[in-house]
């Protein structure tokens, strides 16, 4: 199963050729529809009370939308943000044109309204977007793709509590990855970059099997499990290691993996239950690596 690494947030400026090519279509497209209604009504008033707030709308979200031309924000759609802010400012454009115009026809009024709808709704989606890929930013490893060790200590935490409280296990496999470091020092870290990326996508394979699988550390992964036993966790954690060994890195190269498990006692902390997967992985190194250890 493919892994995909997260986008990161960025701001920056957009080509100014582009932007103003923008900026001349929206001002063409509007100067389009402005000679339409003048040539399609009888005359115009002014009446700042009516058409006041809808020109200010109309220049105000034209100024966002030449702020959105320049300025390019990589979480953000750009094509919806400018669609969504041509639209509120075509609506808003139409409502205030049946304040102006005598003989200003009702169906102007109708799509604008139904432009500044679809324009508010565009951009609330882009909204939407914008903080659900931030939150998942915020949670995930950049390198790997998968949970940080931040959002793993809540899942863990959150987890635990609810099977305290209906007394019943939760299982922490902890994963090193065995000589990571001789690797990145004879192939170099961005192969170890590469071998960690394939080690988070094979490991994120037993995804439909687990409740949490997090990088915690620089070669240090853990998985979180629950409503299993000792031999079925045990199997689990050594199908993780065989699979894990089965990578090819190419030209030969594997790596292999010290895996350490511990179930919760009930009423344990998150931090001694994590110690003793240490532990047990830890005891995996030393007496021999490539295996699976259970914790005392």
């Amino acid at each position: 199963m493919a892994l995909e690494t997260q986008q990161e947030l960025q701001i920056k400026f957009a080509r100014r050729d582009r932007a103003l090519l923008l900026v001349l279509a929206n001002l063409v497209l509007t100067g389009l529809l402005i000679g339409h209604l003048l040539t399609s009504s009888g005359g115009y008033r002014f009446e700042l009370d009516q058409v006041g707030f809808e020109a200010a709308s109309f220049l105000s979200v034209f100024v966002m939308f030449v702020a959105a031309t320049l300025i390019k924000v990589s979480l953000a759609e750009r094509r919806a943000v400018l669609l969504g802010l041509f639209a509120l400012q075509t609506g808003n454009l139409l409502d205030a044109a049946t304040g102006i115009f005598f003989n200003a026809s009702p169906v102007w009024w109708w799509i604008g309204d139904g432009l500044t709808f679809t324009g508010e709704v565009i951009l609330a989606l882009v909204v939407f977007q914008f903080v659900r890929l931030t939150n998942d930013l915020a949670n995930r490893d950049p390198l790997t793709g998968l949970y940080n060790r931040s959002y793993h200590m809540r899942a863990l935490a959150n987890l635990l509590k609810t099977r305290n409280n209906d007394k019943e296990s939760v299982a922490v496999i902890a994963i090193d990855i065995d000589h990571f470091k001789h690797v990145n020092d004879v192939h170099g870290h961005a192969f170890g970059d590469l071998a960690l990326q394939a080690i988070a996508s094979a490991v994120n394979g037993f995804q439909g099997e687990v409740k949490v699988i997090s990088r915690t550390g620089g070669e240090e992964f853990e998985v979180v499990v629950d409503q299993l036993d000792e031999p079925a966790v045990f199997a689990l954690a050594d199908r993780i290691r065989l699979v894990i060994a089965s990578i090819d890195l190419g030209e030969n190269r594997q790596l292999t993996a010290s895996l350490g498990i511990a179930l919760s006692h009930v009423g344990e902390a998150l931090v001694s239950l994590r110690q003793r997967a240490d532990a047990a992985a830890y005891k995996a190194k030393n007496t021999g690596r490539n295996r699976v250890c259970v914790a005392d």
